[in-house]
């Protein structure tokens, strides 16, 4: 009541093309909805719709009449396209071809196409629902206002998707200031919203665990927005509410008055809030405000941030106000303390970087029984994977192309573990080298082998080395050698085919509310490595042959050897549809 929400707007939620593509009849029944025109094979329900299809529009024109017409109260509908569409898996049939505009930059390649989509479908249900809107949302690689359309039907409303994270960017804050002046100039006088995430403590999309307080940046954007749009709406994350209640606070307070005095309101809010730790709260969350943007890169402000909390925490003592700050430091005192440790080593600089392919299922998750550890890659979650986050190896010393063979891997994440996918060209596999058949057996480095190095936010590092045969030897490397007590529990299969030796392997990881092991001579001890907490890694590859040793590694060290931790890239989730 205080805060004083009032959603009387009605504005639907995103992706409402779904409800014209999204069944497994009209799959079946319509093909030319679809990429290609072919009827759609992807999984769980995955699909890609061809926008220039005449079909198409007539279908979604139809739906949006009989929505208005059944709900004659409803005012907004949404024919935005599904989640994860973008050019890379644009319709590429004869009536699609030459509609991306890749000059336009990453912002605006698909503006013009979906744009041309969304306009079509309006002009024909102006006519019979004037009254009516069809909302779409200006996202991704078609954020940026469509070249081509000078003005749009009177009938069309435009959702600007713009992350919180960009308040804290000038130069991409600038940017969509200016992409949202485009869009004004083409819309009606008033069909604008703004889609906000407050996800940037999120543990999928933002900087997990850092303190993303944004409210002066919020009610200078709000007060800048006066008169300019229908309204907003936000994307919170429940499980970070501890750091986004202020953010939601602070924007719904400006919605009632986008004019007040917000160091009065914030004021108000230390007092109430926080009590005797007040004064230090406010500092804590100033300085989280103005050094959030850098502190996945520095780690001066994370420890200086995480020293102002300890403040405030002392101030407000055994009292309902240490208790709301304790929430903030369950959330976020360990990840800061890990990044902060993580960026005070020692790394070289440009380093490679790999993505981790996460098998996301519409938000259920897989599971490890859906994959089978064979070294075959033929589970359909390996071929649904996304390749593009594959990475090659080069020759250890000097960086270039191995000498013979090369090495390429992806890696995958389903049931809060890691899996490697690593294929080893071989022309010669009669001839494979094979120190030993035994696990823990350092006989294995004498002969074939690739080997995992693994510095995750908890713990640096690990060793795991897989022999063409399976053969494993995993090790813990904290004290600088390596102790072959520890177990990683990993799963590994190889399997060796004409040409080549591939390896398979699950990692799974362990973690307490404190990233300790329960058992430290057990477990693979981590988060899921969402940025800033990524891991740091190397994957390398050793090849013995009578004329000499060939190795390679994903980042190489500049040596004969692997074991360079200031060398190993960064693996860092990245969650796609």
């Amino acid at each position: 009541m205080r805060i004083g929400v009032d959603a009387t707007l009605d504005i639907p939620g995103p992706h409402g093309i779904c409800n014209v593509v999204g069944r497994k009849e009209v799959m079946k029944a319509h093909p030319e909805f679809y990429a290609n025109h072919q009827t759609p094979a992807f999984p769980d329900g995955f699909f890609v719709s061809c926008f220039s299809s005449p079909e198409l529009v007539a279908e979604t024109v139809k739906y949006a009449r009989a929505v208005f017409d059944i709900y004659p109260d409803l005012k907004y509908l949404s024919i935005m396209p599904n989640d994860g569409y973008w050019s890379g898996n644009m319709c590429q049939c004869d009536l699609c071809k030459g509609k991306l505009t890749p000059e336009r930059g990453g912002l605006g390649k698909m503006s013009d196409y979906v744009c041309d989509f969304t306009e079509r479908v309006a002009r024909e249900l102006y006519k019979t629902h004037p009254d009516r809107t069809v909302i779409s949302n200006a996202y991704g690689e078609y954020m940026m206002p469509p070249a081509k359309i000078a003005k749009f039907s009177p009938n069309v409303m435009i959702g600007i998707v713009m992350p919180s994270d960009y308040f804290t960017d000038p130069e991409r804050h600038s940017q969509c200031l200016d992409i949202r002046k485009g869009w004004l100039t083409k819309l009606a006088p008033g069909n604008v919203y703004v889609y906000r995430y407050y996800l940037t403590s999120d543990p999928t999309y933002g900087k997990r665990g850092l303190p993303s307080y944004l409210p002066h940046k919020i009610a200078a954007d709000l007060h800048a927005l006066k008169g300019l749009t229908q309204g907003e709406y936000i994307e919170l994350a429940w499980d970070v509410s501890r750091f986004e209640h202020l953010n939601a606070y602070v924007t719904s307070r400006c919605y009632w008055d986008a004019d007040q005095d917000i160091e009065a309101l914030l004021d108000e809010y230390y007092e109430k809030f926080y009590g005797p730790a007040a004064k230090e709260m406010k500092a804590f969350i100033e300085y989280s405000e103005e050094n959030w943007s850098c502190m996945d890169k520095e780690a001066a402000p994370v420890a200086r941030a995480l020293d102002l909390l300890a403040v405030a925490r002392k101030a407000a003592g055994d009292t309902v106000y240490g208790k709301r700050i304790g929430l903030v430091e369950d959330y976020c005192l360990v990840p800061m303390t890990q990044v902060r440790d993580r960026l005070a080593r020692a790394r070289d600089k440009n380093l490679p970087a790999v993505s981790i392919f996460e098998w996301w299922n519409y938000g259920n998750g897989y599971k490890k029984s859906d994959i089978k550890i064979d070294g075959k890659f033929d589970d359909k979650l390996w071929k649904g994977a996304y390749w593009g986050s594959r990475g090659n190896l080069s020759e250890v010393e000097t960086g270039r192309s191995p000498y013979t063979m090369s090495t390429s891997f992806t890696v995958g994440w389903a049931d809060n573990a890691l899996y490697l996918a690593i294929h080893c060209e071989e022309c010669d596999t009669k001839g494979l080298k094979l120190g030993t058949a035994r696990n823990d057996d350092m006989a294995l480095y004498d002969g074939d082998f690739v080997e995992l190095l693994l510095e995750t936010q908890a713990h640096s590092y690990y060793r795991i080395a897989i022999a063409p045969n399976g053969a494993m030897v995993d090790a813990d490397m904290a004290n600088g050698t390596p102790d072959l007590r520890w177990s990683s529990k990993a799963e590994v299969a190889t399997y060796v085919g004409d040409g080549f030796w591939n390896v398979e392997a699950r990692i799974p990881m362990e973690w307490d509310a404190a990233n300790k092991a329960a058992d430290p001579l057990s477990g693979v001890v981590g988060n899921k490595p969402i940025a800033p907490c990524a891991f740091s890694f190397n994957l390398c590859r050793q090849r013995v042959r009578d004329r000499g040793t060939e190795r390679s590694a994903f980042s190489p060290t500049g040596k004969p050897g692997f074991y360079e931790p200031a060398k190993f890239g960064t693996l860092t989730a990245t969650q796609q549809n």
